[in-house]
C-alpha cells in the first residue's frame, strides 16, 4: 500500500477506508505499535502509518518487534514455517532470556530467514530450499551448548563484507579481486570488542526476495546480466526486487510472506561465551563461529550488537532503511554511568584515537595495522537527536512493562531511519539497464543526519563526507551496488548480487571469500 496521504483516492478517504490505520503516530508511537502477532497488521507489506519522520520511526520499531518475535515453533522441523511468527506467543515470550546461564532457546523470525551463503554459492549452485540449512562444516564440532531441536547457525564473516570497494582487495584471502563486494566492516577491516574478541556478521533475506532470486535464477551472474539488460525482452523492469503488495484496506488475515516485499537484514554479533551475567541484556544464540583467517570452528554464545533492516514497499520503492544497536555498545554522553558489564566497544580510560581502521591498503596490497585481538576504541560520531532518544525511551519502557521486565529487547534502540521523504515519491523505477549510482528519490532521516551503525559502519560513520542524510548515509554506498560482472549495471541497492558466480564464463566475476563453504 501507499501511505494514506499518497495512495488513497478522495472517495476512499470519504468512505473512511484505512482511517483506523492513519491516526497520527507522531502523537504517541507506543499507542500505535501492534503487539499482537495474530493481528493482520503485525507484519505487513508496507507501513500502516503516515509518511512523516515520526511515523517512519514508529514503523521501524514495528518491524523490529515483528521480526524479532519468536519464530513459528514448527521451524526448522517444517521448513515452510521459516519467516513466520509464532502467532500464539504473547509479549511475555518476546525476548525471553534463556534459563540460568543459558542462551535463548529459540530463533526469532528474522533468524529463520535465508542466509545469503545459502543463495549465492560457488559455481552458481542451486540455492538451499527455503527454510533449510546446510550441514555443519566438518571442522565444526558441538560442545553441547545447543538445545535439542534448535537450528544450526554458522557465522563465517568477520567483516560485513570481505572486499573493499575502493581497492578491490579481499581481506581474508589476501588476493586482488576484480569485482567489489559490499563496503566491508567498515572501510577499515574487522571489529574487535573490548574483551579482545572479533565481531561476526551475517546477512539474510526474507521469502519474497528469496523467491525472486531463486525463481529467476539470479544466483547466477550470467542470468543477472540477462535480466538486468532485458536481453530476451521479458524483463523490461530489469533487476528489480519485489516491493510489498499495495493494500487499500486493512487485511482480514495475515499476509502471506510472498506479498511482504524484499527484506534484507544484516546483523553484528559479539562473543559472550562465559559472560552469563550479560545474557539477559542481549538477543543471544548458541552459534558455530568459523574464523575466516584460521579455519578454526568453535561453538560460542553470541549476543546481537547491531541490526540493519531494509524493506522495499510500495510507499518506499527505494527502501526504508532502519538501524538498531544494543544500548551498551558505546558511550553516548560524557560522564554517563557505564552499563553493568562495561561498554562493548568503548574504554573510558583508553587514550587510543577512536574509530581507527585496522588495515592500510594501496594498489600493492594491504597491511594489518593492529592485531585482530586488540580492542577497537569506538565512539558515535553522529549523536542521536533528542526526538529519537525520547522515542526509544518510550518504546523500551513499553517492552519492559509488557514483558514483566524480562525482555532482552528493552536494551536495544533505534539509531536512525533513512527514507524517501520526497513530496512526490518515485513511482517508476529505472527499469532495464539502470546504471549506478542509482538515485531516484530524496533521502532524509531524523534531524537529517547521516545514518550509521557503530558496529557496521565503525570506520565510515560519515562516508561520503557530507553533513546530511542524503550525502552521508547507507545510500551513498548502496546506490553504487552492481550486479556481478559489471561495474555499471545497478542491482537495486543490494550488494548481495555482486557476490554471485556463474555456471557460464562471465569475465570479471569473482566469489567473495565469505560466501565459500
Amino acid at each position: 500500500m501507499l501511505s494514506l496521504a499518497r495512495s488513497l483516492s478522495g472517495a476512499a478517504l470519504a468512505a473512511g477506508v484505512y482511517l483506523a490505520l492513519a491516526a497520527p503516530a507522531q502523537a504517541d508511537c507506543t499507542s500505535q505499535l501492534i503487539l499482537n502477532p495474530a493481528s493482520p497488521l503485525f507484519l505487513t507489506s508496507d507501513t500502516p502509518f503516515l509518511s512523516t519522520q515520526p511515523d517512519v520511526n514508529c514503523y521501524s520499531w514495528q518491524m523490529f518487534i515483528s521480526l524479532n518475535w519468536p519464530a513459528d515453533p514448527d521451524w526448522p522441523g517444517v521448513p515452510a514455517k521459516a519467516g513466520e511468527p509464532d502467532r500464539s506467543a504473547a509479549m511475555a515470550d518476546f525476548g525471553k532470556p534463556g534459563g540460568s546461564g543459558q542462551p535463548m532457546a529459540g530463533a526469532t523470525v528474522w533468524e529463520s530467514f535465508m542466509p545469503a551463503p545459502g543463495i549465492f554459492k560457488p559455481g552458481a549452485a542451486t540455492p538451499d530450499a527455503w527454510g533449510t540449512r546446510p550441514p555443519l562444516p566438518p571442522s565444526c564440532k558441538s560442545t553441547g551448548l545447543r538445545a535439542a531441536g534448535s537450528y544450526p547457525k554458522v557465522l563465517t564473516a568477520s567483516s560485513k563484507a570481505a572486499v573493499h570497494p575502493r581497492h578491490g582487495f579481499n581481506l581474508t584471502t589476501g588476493t586482488q579481486a576484480s569485482q567489489s563486494d559490499e563496503i566491508m566492516e567498515a572501510v577499515g577491516g574487522w571489529l574487535t570488542d573490548q574483551s579482545g574478541k572479533l565481531v561476526f556478521f551475517e546477512r539474510l533475506v526474507g521469502k519474497a526476495e528469496y523467491d525472486y532470486i531463486a525463481g529467476s535464477g539470479l544466483y547466477d551472474a550470467a542470468t543477472q546480466m540477462s535480466v538486468a539488460t532485458n536481453a530476451d525482452g521479458t524483463t523490461p523492469q530489469g533487476l528489480s526486487l519485489p516491493a510489498g503488495a499495495r493494500i487499500l484496506r486493512p487485511p482480514s488475515t495475515p499476509q502471506p510472506q510472498e506479498e511482504l516485499g524484499a527484506f534484507e537484514l544484516k546483523a553484528a554479533w559479539r562473543v559472550l561465551t562465559g559472560m552469563t551475567a550479560q545474557y539477559p541484556r542481549y538477543l543471544t544464540a548458541s552459534t558455530w563461529l568459523l574464523r575466516p583467517d584460521t579455519g578454526v570452528c568453535t561453538q560460542e554464545v553470541v549476543g546481537l550488537v547491531g541490526l540493519h533492516i531494509i524493506h522495499k514497499t510500495s510507499t518506499f520503492p527505494d527502501f526504508v532503511w532502519a538501524t538498531f544497536e544494543q544500548v551498551d555498545n558505546v558511550q553516548e554522553k560524557t560522564g554517563e554511568t557505564p552499563p553493568p558489564g562495561g561498554y562493548s566497544f568503548f574504554d573510558p580510560s583508553s587514550s587510543e584515537t577512536p574509530n581507527q581502521p585496522r588495515i592500510k591498503c594501496s594498489s600493492s596490497g594491504c597491511t594489518d595495522l593492529f592485531p585482530r585481538d586488540q580492542p577497537v576504541q569506538v565512539t558515535r560520531e553522529v549523536p542521536t537527536v533528542q526526538a529519537m532518544d525520547s522515542l526509544n525511551s518510550a518504546v523500551q519502557s513499553l517492552i519492559k512493562s509488557q514483558s514483566g521486565g524480562a525482555s532482552v529487547f528493552q536494551y536495544y534502540k533505534l539509531v536512525n531511519v533513512l527514507w524517501d521523504g520526497a513530496p512526490t515519491p518515485p513511482m517508476n523505477e529505472p527499469g532495464a539497464n539502470a546504471k549506478v549510482p542509482l538515485h531516484y528519490g530524496s533521502f532524509e532521516s531524523q534531524g537529517n543526519q547521516p545514518v550509521a551503525n557503530t558496529t557496521m559502519e565503525t570506520y565510515a560513520q560519515k562516508v561520503g563526507g557530507g553533513s546530511n542524510a542524503d550525502d552521508a548515509s547507507c545510500n551513498i554506498c548502496h546506490r553504487g551496488a552492481t550486479i556481478a560482472g559489471s561495474s555499471t549495471l545497478a542491482s537495486d541497492f543490494s550488494f548481495l548480487f555482486g557476490t554471485a558466480s556463474s555456471q557460464a564464463s562471465v569475465p570479471g566475476v569473482t566469489v567473495s571469500q565469505e560466501f565459500r563453504p
